[in-house]
Formats: structure tokens, sequence, C-alpha cells
């Protein structure tokens, strides 16, 4: 099999082509072909090291792939040889790869779906999608008629944020971007207003008429954090989904929280697969129905070949792109 491998830090350069031993039926496991494997920023952070602490290298990075069921381990149920799948590998990695093994819990048979979905969509959805459909609807359990605010509302996942969040009843989408170039085409996404990231605070609340967003969903980070607290109405919620910026944690008083009436929540969609697998599956599989169904849309960036997976990288770094970024097995 093929395989991209990150063997010591450096960036997308760092990422290596290799050739590996084909992967064989495992007990509880289901082994595929990977087709299409999804690029995300949090590739471009394994690859300059950042978490080694937590996933040693030598590495093959990739946290959703989709393709057709090679063999069925011991165990499994409800698949057939040649099916086609969508599955997030998340703490298991190992995407960026021409075959995986995946955990069925977190695998959604494509055929299933009630309407057609094409690979590369699939590919470029299933982590970014589930991470905005179980932000929304379980961690802040957002009701009808609540305004929110999302940060990067261009990116792979705040594009779907928007359309989610609309889809599921918010009153107002409002969102933030890096350029006035970004916000004409996020406002494809969803988004009743657009605002640059540098002043987006005073906008909020002049969008809002001073009272503030119900919840803000953050996958930004850094000096974001303490500025969003600022445009939260009184029990609104800081969903903390990211660190893009790459800046430092920053610390925050429990008694201003407490004396200002506002919630904190945080959301990794890795950690909470590990427990709740089955409650994550089955949020991927509502998510993509939604999806097949045209009820939200995709966009996809860009289509790499898996030997090319360093550009791609180096490409999502810069932070230029719209969309997601997929490669080509």
């Amino acid at each position: 099999m093929k395989a991209i491998v990150i063997d010591q830090p450096g960036g997308p350069a760092s990422l290596k082509w290799c050739e590996k031993p084909d992967l064989q039926p495992t007990p509880g496991r289901l082994t595929i072909d990977v087709a299409y494997a999804g690029v995300g920023y949090f590739e471009v952070l394994l690859s300059r090291g950042e978490f080694t602490s937590d996933f040693p290298l030598p590495l093959t990075p990739g946290l959703e792939v989709s393709g057709y069921v090679r063999s069925i381990g011991e165990g499994v149920e409800g698949f057939y040889v040649g099916q086609p799948v969508a599955s997030m590998t998340l703490l298991d990695f190992n995407g960026f790869a021409s075959m995986a093994n995946v955990r069925p819990d977190l695998t959604v048979p494509l055929d299933q779906l009630g309407a057609d979905l094409d690979l590369a969509t699939a590919a470029a959805s299933i982590v970014n999608l589930t991470t905005a459909y179980l932000a929304i609807k379980e961690v802040y359990r957002m009701r009808t008629g609540d305004n929110v605010l999302i940060h990067a509302a261009v990116g792979g996942l705040g594009g779907f944020f928007g359309q989610v969040a609309k889809r599921l009843g918010a009153g107002k989408v409002l969102g933030t971007v890096g350029s006035l170039e970004k916000a004409k085409h996020a406002a494809s996404f969803g988004y009743d207003e657009l605002f640059v990231r540098s002043d987006f605070a005073e906008q909020t609340l002049k969008a809002t008429g001073q009272k503030g967003v119900h919840a803000v969903f953050d996958p930004v980070g850094g000096s974001m954090r303490k500025q969003s607290l600022e445009v939260l109405r009184p029990l609104g919620q800081l969903v903390v989904v990211g660190n893009a910026s790459g800046e430092q944690d920053i610390s925050h008083s429990f008694n201003q929280i407490w004396f200002s009436n506002k919630q904190f929540a945080g959301f990794t969609l890795g950690g909470y697969s590990e427990s709740n697998p089955a409650e994550t599956g089955k949020a991927a599989r509502e998510a993509l129905g939604m999806l097949a169904r045209k009820e939200i849309r995709a966009e996809i960036h860009g289509v790499y070949p898996l030997e090319k997976a360093a550009e791609a990288l180096a490409l999502l770094e810069q932070k230029n792109t719209v969309g997601k970024l997929v490669l080509q097995v």
C-alpha cells in the first residue's frame, strides 16, 4: 500500500511518500480501499510536531477518508465488501494512505443515506460537518431563534457551521473572516452578516442592538477568546472548537465568568468519539444525510493526488483556501 509519513517535525515539507505492507483484516475493524482523504489544518500542526507528546512520530496523518470496503474483520456486522463508505479515523490517523483500517462505529455507509453523495464530498465533509452538527445541537443545544457568531466563517469548518446553524433554526447567523474578499464568498454559507475579524466585537454588538449573541463558536483561539466573551449576552456560551491561530492559550478568571453570567464549553470530535463512538457515528450519519439531501452544501477548494500531500498542506498553511482540500488516492 502507498502512504504518506511524517517522521520528523518540519512543516508540510517533512511529509514523505513511501510503500508499506498491505493491511490485513483485524477483529472489530473494517479495511477499506481509500479513494479520497480530507485535508485539515490539524495535519499542518502535526507536520510541525506540535502534538508529539500525544502523537509520537513517525505517523501517517489523515482524520477522514472515503472509499470501498475491502474486507470485514471478525465480529463486524452491517457492511459488505465493495460498499461505498466514509469514515473518521480521528485519533487513529492513517488516512493519507491507499488502505485504512477503520472503526465500524465511526463509518457511514454512503448507500444508506437515502440520496447520492459522492466519495470526494464525503471525505471532505465528514469530520468538519459532524463537528459543527454536534457542537451546535448537543454541546450548545441551540434553541430556535438563537443568534450566533462563528469565527473563521469561510473555512472548511466555518462553512458548515453557518449552514447547520440556519438549518437547525438559528435566528441571526453572524460570522467573522480575515478579509473583505472572503466575506463576499462566505455569504453563500448561510450567514446574515459577516465582519472582518479585526473589528468584529463592535460590529456584532451593533448587529444585535447591543444585546450580544447567544453563542460564539471559536475554532481560531488566541485573543479571539476574550473578545468573544464581550459579545455574549447574559447566559451566552462560548464554544471552543479549535486553535487554528496557533497562539498561546489564554487564562481567564472563574470569578469573572461567575459575575458576568457567561458560560464556556469545549468540544473536540476526536476525544468525544473515544468515549461516545455510537453517538458520534449517529451524528455523522444524520449530518451526511443533510448533505446528501442537498439541505446544505460542501465546497472543495482543490483535489490533489496523494503523492502531493505536502503541496496541499502548504497551501492550507498559507490560509489562502476557501473550502476544503482533498487528496485523491
